[in-house]
């Protein structure tokens, strides 16, 4: 297991490789190079991608920004510089603004109609980050296969202008609201198609329009530097171009999954890092308190595969969920709330008591009594990330399932190994071995018992987090031959949860709002997944920094970042 065993020796390393990245044109002095860890190892750069890792998604929302952003509740521009809604023709005209990729070329319209038309909804592309853009016209359609992306109307009307138009009913204000989710970011086409698979796990063809970029990212030594992004809603060749992002670098280390983390407060106070994204568990109890936090859009969940005979019976799967003490676990891992839902409240979830924060074991002992096993087999793995806070959760959960009567195994995933590329010239590529099976699952090949992972909300808007688990508007794609479509990745599909999600795309105001809590209602009962934890976004920051935020859907904000004293930190 590879380990932090001298911080300082890694930090001078990477700020090598920083300056040497940054000589090209630059002035010496750029601003702060400021040292950071932002979290786990990270193996794919595709905002547009099925993420099952709250980290990930942070990480995206530093890389690339979608039209609009939400900052304390409020909608406000991201690349677009102006919009104007027409009610009568349902249409809304965004301009965009002068902002460039990190290559150098201009984010045009058409960036967003291939990230969208062609890869978000593309039916083949399993995500249910797909909802959000279900109240454009014919977007559903697309997703399903039953119409072809050139029918999106989301078209580029002018080079930097995008007309949208939102079907009939829709709630175009919340339309708005979805696309400040980093999912409905732009993708440069020349650079998705210079290997249409695997571009953005190599860095070499990831081009990104956020305020940073990725300038290095070495697995093997644990570096990620990302630099700042020059043509952030600027020009690219400005001459006083630190002004939009004030931080030059953010140096950070990375761990790979199941890897230690030996970054901890001390080395916040000793000036070693300055923000820190996460910590071992027994560093988060102790300087709780020092952290800031915001709620973040991601629910930690135990997924379970609905083809198994034994999760076929709902009473199992509600029973199973009864058994877990839910506030035992925060105070465990130290930060996140008890999840009382499916869709927490920054995503706009119910506000009744859906799910117990404490253990009713009484209650999943009764029900439990009252299945018949005959033939059934009650042993079961259950899969989480080889992490710290996962494997502690995962036996919390095994003690209470133990107790009812089950035999737990758990297994821990790490990362694997692929190899791409053509005959003449092959490479490996590594992924997350969770995520890698939650997407071989969104496409019908579920290999697991139970599995954990953050599920995605997205935005404020719970109908995206509620249809990821129907049956036709899941995310997961296309028609299938047999007129039947692919489920969610739990393989779980029910006709009065379908009617709950159809019944509130097709209304607006309180029936919608009324149709989601039901729907929500409905699927505490059922249980195809359980919701463990409410996840936050947190990091201890130093003193030395000032003008770190969070947007509304939890994402940390570090254009802004001062450091003070930050030439003392410079490398001569």
């Amino acid at each position: 297991m590879k380990k932090f065993v001298s911080m300082l020796l890694v930090l001078a390393m990477i700020s090598c490789v920083a300056f040497s990245l940054a000589g090209c044109g630059a002035p010496e002095d750029d601003g702060a190079h400021i040292s950071v860890y932002l979290g786990n190892e990270v193996y794919d750069f595709d905002p547009t991608d099925y993420y099952v890792d709250s980290n990930a998604e942070q990480l995206m929302s530093l890389l690339f920004e979608p039209l609009f952003k939400l900052e304390k509740g409020k909608l406000v521009n991201g690349v677009a510089e102006s919009y104007k809604v027409d009610r009568e023709l349902r249409k809304i005209v965004i301009t965009l603004r002068e902002t460039y990729w990190s290559n150098n070329t201009r984010v045009k319209a058409a960036d967003f109609v291939y990230a969208w038309s062609e890869r978000l909804l593309n039916p083949n592309n399993a995500n249910p980050a797909a909802a959000l853009l279900y109240d454009i016209e014919n977007a559903a359609g697309i997703k399903s296969g039953t119409l072809s992306p050139a029918e999106l109307k989301a078209e580029a009307t002018d080079v930097y202008e995008l007309t949208i138009t939102y079907r009939e009913g829709a709630d175009y204000e919340q339309l708005l609201r979805n696309l400040a989710s980093v999912a409905t970011a732009p993708i440069r086409q020349s650079a998705a198609e210079t290997a249409i698979n695997y571009w953005s796990k190599v860095i070499t063809s990831v081009v990104t329009n956020g305020p940073f970029r990725v300038a290095n990212y070495d697995t093997l030594e644990s570096a990620l530097v990302l630099a700042r992004n020059n043509g952030y809603h600027q020009p690219y060749d400005v001459e006083n171009y630190v002004t939009k992002v004030t931080p030059g670098m953010l140096v950070g280390f990375t761990t790979a999954i199941g890897d230690t983390v030996e970054v901890s407060y001390s080395d916040i106070t000793d000036k070693t890092v300055f923000y820190l994204a996460d910590a071992p568990l027994s560093e988060r109890l102790a300087n709780k308190d020092k952290a800031v936090v915001a709620d973040d859009t991601s629910v930690y969940t135990y997924v379970f595969n609905t083809e198994r005979e034994l999760f076929k019976i709902p009473e199992v799967r509600l029973a199973l969920s009864l058994a877990i003490d839910r506030q035992a676990i925060i105070d465990a891992i130290g930060f996140g709330k008890a999840a009382d839902g499916f869709v927490p409240d920054v995503s706009g979830g119910s506000s009744a008591d859906l799910i117990a924060k404490t253990a009713k074991t009484l209650e999943a002992e009764a029900l439990l009594a009252d299945v018949d096993f005959t033939g059934i087999n009650k042993s079961f793995t259950l899969t989480v990330a080889a992490d710290e806070e996962s494997l502690k959760i995962a036996e919390l959960v095994k003690g209470a399932w133990d107790a009812l009567g089950f035999n737990v195994k758990i297994e821990s995933e790490t990362v694997i190994s692929n190899t791409v590329g053509s005959d003449e010239d092959t490479f490996e590529i590594l992924d997350s071995g969770i995520q890698a099976a939650v997407k071989r699952a969104s496409l019908g090949e579920r290999d697991f018992d139970v599995i954990a992972v953050d599920w995605q909300t997205y935005t404020d808007d719970a109908f995206v987090a509620l249809a990821s688990l129907s049956g036709h508007m899941n995310g997961c794609g296309r028609v299938l031959p047999d007129g039947g479509a692919r489920t969610s990745i739990t393989g779980w599909a029910d006709e009065d949860y379908d009617y709950y999600i159809s019944a509130a795309y097709k209304s607006s105001g309180e029936e919608r709002a009324a149709a989601l809590a039901s729907a929500e209602a409905y699927l505490c009962e059922e249980m195809p997944v359980i919701p463990l934890v409410f996840n936050q976004s947190f990091a201890f920051v130093s003193s030395e920094l000032s003008g770190v935020t969070f947007d509304s859907l939890g994402n940390a904000v570090l254009t802004r970042v001062s450091q003070k004293n930050y030439k003392n930190y410079l490398e001569e």
